[in-house]
């Protein structure tokens, strides 16, 4: 596949995953934001829009590499909070 059309491919993932995440926690609401509450499930389903979008945007990376455009920033595996693996 070509390159540019393959990160452009992986580029509308992450912007679509972006805007889903966008609208689901937006709140058109009378309710304060110190008083909104997400379910557990909400919480789950955003992280895992956040994980796909990273992994779309590594793929973006690789792709570039891959074609002689730069290296790859090392990106931590591990969840916020823990040590990176190096």
């Amino acid at each position: 596949m070509d390159p540019t059309r393959q990160a452009a491919e992986e580029a509308a993932k992450v912007l679509e995953a972006l805007a889903v995440m966008s609208m689901e926690l937006s709140c058109h609401c009378d309710v304060p934001s110190h008083k909104l509450v997400l379910s557990a499930s909400k919480v789950q389903e955003t992280c895992q829009r956040i994980d796909d979008a990273v992994s779309a945007l590594k793929k973006i990376l690789e792709i570039a590499v891959h074609n002689g455009h730069g290296p790859v920033p090392h990106v931590a595996d591990s969840p916020p909070g823990e040590p990176a693996n190096e």
